[in-house]
């Protein structure tokens, strides 16, 4: 039979803890893993702003006919300004964009566009970094190294590994950069750092492919956005890729958007051109409810306050489990530096515990986290908060 020769494959490694830890019967377990957001009860929730945009759009909805493949145009323009913000017209003819399933697509798709460009290219990714960065770029059939990014022992940013290997790659190679609230480290470049990496891709013509997946959960939606916009004023081209799943809280419906800064205007319609062509090959056509729901929040006032109100909570909440965080582990272990945990931003940190004391906390204390000791601070809770801090204080260096 033509299937027999197909193995069964492991599962995705946090998949698999999503499902140990629904496995799991014991009462004190705590799920420090999955990369989304949750609120003090530790569920998931659905926006208010969004909730209410919803409703707008299936009341006012009269057709499930496609929309353009390009996507939603209010979708397409409202990412752009939320990302770039207001820009004059010399700029915003520069700049393409796609609507996408996600910003997983959005990352795909501009890895097939880059091969296009430059068949025989390579990609660069951040040691460490977020592991479906591999699978997303290398399924489009690039091939990929790493450049040194972060020390998970120490928690130091290793910048000068990083410039020496962007100056040693072969020019014009797709670098990925993410933008604010690294996953999985929550360790972001300094302005005077973005300042010197932007110098160095430019110096070896290589081709950002920026990721923008937490915009507004680290410092707030201009703040986080901050790196793009000095890309903009210094770089002739570039590729973003940008979610709504975080920010917008909108995981299941797979709104996001791949925006394209070209090096002159006449090119967007060349490049919105090729992306077209490729999702044509892949899944054709976009979907549309997320889109819209996006869409109406940023065009409508209250919405949109409404919506800033939430999502600048949401960041409060994770601000203020980083700082509990490092209260509760220095009280236990007086003898640590952990200035690191409240110098972090977003969702992530990785806690620099070795991977067989990672599995002997899941095992021994019901405390799931990633193999590499990736914790999502948005997991934590008050009534959770000491159990986490008197488990993992043992193995902290």
């Amino acid at each position: 039979m033509i299937f027999d020769s197909l193995e069964l494959l492991p599962a995705d490694s946090i998949l698999g803890l999503m499902t140990a830890f629904r496995d799991d019967p014991s009462p004190n377990k705590v799920d420090l893993s999955v990369g989304i957001y949750r609120e003090a009860s530790g569920q998931t929730p659905v926006p208010r702003a969004v909730l209410r945009a919803e409703q707008l759009v299936i009341a006012e909805q009269t057709t499930k006919a496609y929309v353009a493949p390009i996507g939603v145009a209010g979708f397409r323009s409202g990412m752009r300004n939320l990302v770039f913000g207001d820009v004059d017209n010399s700029l915003a003819s520069r700049i393409g964009c796609l609507q996408t399933p996600g910003g997983c697509g959005a990352l795909r798709v501009a890895a097939e566009l880059y091969l296009r460009a430059r068949p025989d290219g390579r990609a660069l990714v951040s040691t460490p970094s977020w592991s479906n960065h591999f699978g997303l770029l290398g399924g489009a059939g690039i091939e990929i190294s790493t450049y040194p990014y972060y020390d998970p022992e120490s928690h130091v940013l290793n910048v000068d590994g990083m410039l020496k290997s962007l100056r040693a790659a072969p020019p014009r190679s797709l670098i990925v950069l993410q933008v604010s609230c690294h996953n999985p480290t929550g360790a972001d470049p300094t302005a005077s750092d973005w300042g010197t990496i932007l110098d160095v891709v430019a110096e070896q013509s290589h081709l950002p492919l920026f990721d923008l997946a937490y915009q507004g959960m680290g410092e707030g939606l201009d703040a986080d956005a901050a790196p793009i916009r000095l890309a903009a004023a210094r770089l002739p081209e570039f590729l973003l890729a940008v979610s709504a799943s975080k920010n917008f809280g909108l995981y299941r419906e797979r709104a996001g958007a791949l925006l394209m800064l070209a090096e002159k205007a006449s090119q967007v319609e060349v490049l919105e051109s090729q992306v077209k062509d490729i999702t044509r090959g892949i899944y054709s056509m976009s979907a549309s409810h997320g889109a819209l729901i996006v869409e109406r929040i940023l065009t409508d006032a209250e919405l949109r306050a409404e919506w800033l109100a939430e999502l600048d909570e949401m960041r409060s909440r994770i601000l203020r489990f980083r700082s509990a965080l490092k209260q509760a582990l220095a009280s236990l272990r007086p003898d640590l530096d952990l200035d690191w945990l409240v110098r972090q931003r977003g969702m992530f940190s990785m806690l620099g515990i070795p991977a067989a004391d990672v599995e002997s906390l899941r095992r021994e204390r019901h405390i799931y986290m990633v193999g590499d000791s990736r914790i999502n601070i948005a997991g934590l809770n008050h009534q959770n908060l000491a159990i986490v801090a008197e488990a993992v204080a043992p193995y902290m260096k």
